[in-house]
């Protein structure tokens, strides 16, 4: 349940916590469509987050590409996985009256649907 007291950062970083913890994600962020955070959660010394925000920003523009392109209208989501089945997510969708870019570093043999759809709902419930 969320709380009217509780700020809706602290509450999405508070999920995105508990995502680190239980899911033993590396990462789990919230970018603006500018590549500014919004939200964060992370394991110390896990990966540089101005890397992170560059990609968004460059996924960014390949979603428009896409939608140019290849017609493909409003793109959802953009997976990496390594050779060490290492996986990098990343969500676009509408939040806080703009396009948001959630990103997830995955460690190897680790899901993540189901924890990026409830972070999603969550984050939509605030706007």
């Amino acid at each position: 349940m969320i709380s009217d007291k509780i700020a809706p950062q602290a509450e999405i970083e508070t999920r995105m916590k508990a995502i680190v913890r239980d899911g033993h994600y590396e990462a789990v962020y919230l970018f603006s469509e500018e590549g500014l955070y919004l939200a964060r959660a992370h394991v110390e010394n896990s990966l540089d987050e101005e890397r992170l925000a560059e990609i968004s920003l460059v996924l960014n523009d390949v979603q428009r590409l896409a939608n140019t392109l290849g017609k493909i209208e409003r793109l959802k989501e953009v997976f990496m996985e390594g050779e060490n089945y290492r996986k990098i997510i990343f969500r676009f969708f509408p939040a806080f009256g703009q396009n948001v870019v959630l990103a997830a570093v995955v460690p190897p043999h680790k899901t993540y649907r189901r924890y990026t759809n409830d972070l999603q709902r969550l984050i939509n419930t605030f706007t």
